[in-house]
């Protein structure tokens, strides 16, 4: 391999000052070769959750609760009954004197009367008429009247938000200064110019909150209500209520004959009671009364819904929904190292390269030929095992990439 295109590639990451004494680079000593070295940026990728819809209230519907049961509805309705209660008598006997005990003597003397005997009272009675119904259809609760409530859904809107992934940086680019460059040093037709990276935006649709009716309503709850369902059943309606009439009942009476002293005659001396005769008698012990009494309604059962719970609104809590975004922070700020002191062009040799091919092959970084050849292979390994352990010359073979190597020198 050529000597000048294997110094070009180890210095062509590095800002190598052909013009710098040993005095103007710090501790230099001389015989050795010095380069400002490019060392990139240092990433790494982390995730990051990004709230794409905030969290919210979400307000849903108990419906109300209704259950199959029994019911009652009225079947003949309340009424009054006229009772009538009668005159109650208490019956009494009474002797009466039919002759006098003269008359045995001289019934000639006596003359015959009728005599007339009260034995009961006129008095009051009552007849009743009990009420008189009618059938008709009446319409029954089935199912009871209640309220529904409907909920509108909350609405949303989407909005375009970028999140910033990679922040802004810069970066150091080789570059030709001029294509007609005939310099004897290859690097005599290159410069590093340092340019700006912009940062990096990832688009996140966002969801926001718009109410109900889209213009920020929370009250998002629509009350109807629910009527009642009825069914006709047959009732028994008061067409005629109760009627009663008052009346009279007259008096009894019992005619006697009874045997008086005539006019003018005289009674013949006698002794004893004289004849009698034993009526019985009713007397009014009380009387007739009307009495008006309340007769219940008559209940019939029938199948019909019942509300056991209206319905009602439960608030919960809708979690906020996030997305993953993959972004790149930067550990460590990269540029141009100080001096460092790298490998003099005359001391890189083949059995150099071979060396790292070697060390690097043991470790799981290269697969190709040990051949000591610079070839592309063997510049991605090293690139690879020095980004892997953070050596700061990033693709440049330096005495610490050397001594992480396990290579003398």
């Amino acid at each position: 391999m050529p000597k000048i295109s294997l110094i070009a590639w180890l210095l062509g990451m590095c800002a190598f000052v052909a013009t710098a004494q040993p005095g103007d680079i710090p501790g230099a000593q001389p015989g050795k070769c010095y380069a400002k070295c490019l060392v990139y940026d240092k990433y790494e990728t982390v995730t990051e959750q990004v709230m794409s819809r905030p969290a919210s209230e979400e307000t849903t519907v108990v419906p109300a609760k209704i259950v199959s049961g029994t019911g009652y509805y009225v079947a003949r309705e309340s009424h009054i009954r006229l009772v009538a209660e009668q005159a109650q008598f208490e019956t009494v006997e009474e002797n009466i004197l039919m002759a006098p005990a003269g008359y045995a003597l001289d019934p000639a003397a006596y003359d015959s009367v009728l005599e007339t005997i009260l034995i009961q009272p006129a008095t009051k009675y009552y007849t009743v008429a009990d009420a008189q119904f009618e059938t008709v259809q009446h319409p029954v609760e089935i199912e009871p009247a209640y309220m529904q409530i409907e909920v509108l859904p909350q609405q949303y809107g989407t909005v375009l938000e970028y999140v910033p992934v990679r922040p802004a940086g810069t970066k150091w680019i080789r570059k030709k200064t001029d294509r007609d460059c005939l310099g004897a040093d290859p690097d005599d037709c290159f410069v590093w110019c340092m340019v700006e990276l912009p940062a990096q935006f990832q688009p996140v649709y966002k969801q926001i909150l718009l109410g109900c009716d889209g213009k920020g309503s929370t009250d998002c709850a629509r009350y109807q209500p629910v009527a009642a369902k009825t069914t006709p059943m047959p009732v028994q309606k008061v067409k005629t209520p109760a009627t009663y009439k008052e009346l009279i009942a007259p008096a009894e009476r019992q005619t006697v004959v009874k045997w008086v002293l005539r006019p003018g005659a005289t009674a013949p001396a006698a002794d004893g009671p004289g004849s009698f005769v034993t009526v019985s008698k009713k007397i009014l012990k009380r009387p007739a009364q009307l009495r008006e009494e309340i007769v219940p309604a008559e209940y019939k059962t029938i199948v019909r819904k019942i509300l056991e719970a209206p319905a009602s609104l439960k608030t919960g809590q809708l979690p906020a929904e996030f997305v993953t975004v993959t972004k790149r922070q930067l550990v460590r700020k990269g540029g141009f190292s100080e001096w460092r002191e790298i490998i003099c062009g005359e001391k890189m040799t083949g059995y150099t390269v071979r060396q790292i091919q070697e060390a690097l092959k043991a470790l799981g970084y290269y697969r190709g030929a040990l051949d000591g050849a610079l070839n592309a292979a063997t510049k991605s390994a090293i690139t690879q095992f020095q980004r892997e352990r953070e050596l700061p010359a990033d693709g440049n073979v330096d005495f610490e990439t050397l001594k992480a190597l396990g290579i003398g020198y």
